[in-house]
């Protein structure tokens, strides 16, 4: 099986980097950005998993109870609150995990291309800020600057700040009712995010579904992981296998 880009530069990485701590830099944020697209897409699946049905619990009356001919059988109650929390637990896990794969693999840019400063807080904007000023002519400054301008991206961008701070789900905003043909309880309409989770009160006239945004942003994010790294196997290509690749 051919290697990927990420693989190839891995290998080149070893191959010519004597400096041990750039390659333990390296090794570092090369394996986190893997664990954290693997976090993201496990919360990711987690939320399409999800079923409001799951957290039913019995009530606490089990009699039935007759009204002239009709008998009616108590149905189980359901524990919005832990549903509410499992839901939020994945939302927070997703966003948290999928922007940290993009500023993770910020930290290997830094390592792979021969930046003249090396800022304290390191974020993808901020790989993207040194790529325009060290490597302007760049195949990954291309890339980055056209990705990150895109709606998609400044859209998402407020979900990670949001969800260090507050929930995006309260309970209350959850609507369900009881299917008494299959005995257990069901959403009355799906779960929406908010327009921009910074702005409140939230507004949802975009009519954002939370499973399909969660989907469609993961992919990507994971696509743009991909491209970086074999726009930058390009550029170390083009300096002719230097590592980390020269400024200009």
């Amino acid at each position: 099986m051919p290697k990927t880009p990420q693989q190839t530069i891995q290998e080149l990485f070893h191959n010519t980097v004597t400096d041990g701590g750039l390659v333990y830099d390296f090794e570092l944020f090369d394996s986190s950005v893997n664990q954290k697209l693997w976090s993201a897409w496990y919360h990711c699946r987690g939320l399409q998993d999800l079923n409001i049905w799951e957290f039913q619990v019995a009530s606490p009356s089990t009699d039935t109870q007759s009204y002239g001919s009709t008998t009616v059988i108590p149905g189980p109650m359901l524990d919005i609150w832990s549903y509410c929390s499992r839901l939020n637990l994945h939302l927070d896990g997703f966003f948290m995990n999928a922007m940290s794969a993009l500023d993770t693999l910020a930290h290997e840019i830094f390592v792979l291309y021969e930046a003249p400063r090396v800022p304290t807080r390191i974020y993808i904007r901020t790989a993207k800020d040194m790529l325009r000023s060290s490597h302007p002519a760049s195949f990954a400054t291309r890339l980055l600057n056209t990705e990150l301008s895109k709606p998609w991206f400044i859209e998402f961008e407020p979900f990670r700040h949001c969800t260090t701070h507050e929930s995006l789900i309260g309970h209350g905003d959850i609507g369900y009712l009881f299917d008494h043909v299959a005995r257990r309880y069901k959403l009355s309409r799906r779960i929406k995010l908010p327009d921009n989770p910074q702005v409140r009160p939230f507004a949802y006239s975009r009519n954002r579904l939370a499973n399909e945004y969660v989907s469609s942003t993961f992919r990507r994010i994971d696509g743009l992981v991909g491209r970086v790294y074999k726009n930058a196997l390009r550029d170390i290509r083009a300096s002719g296998n230097v590592l980390p690749v020269p400024a200009t």
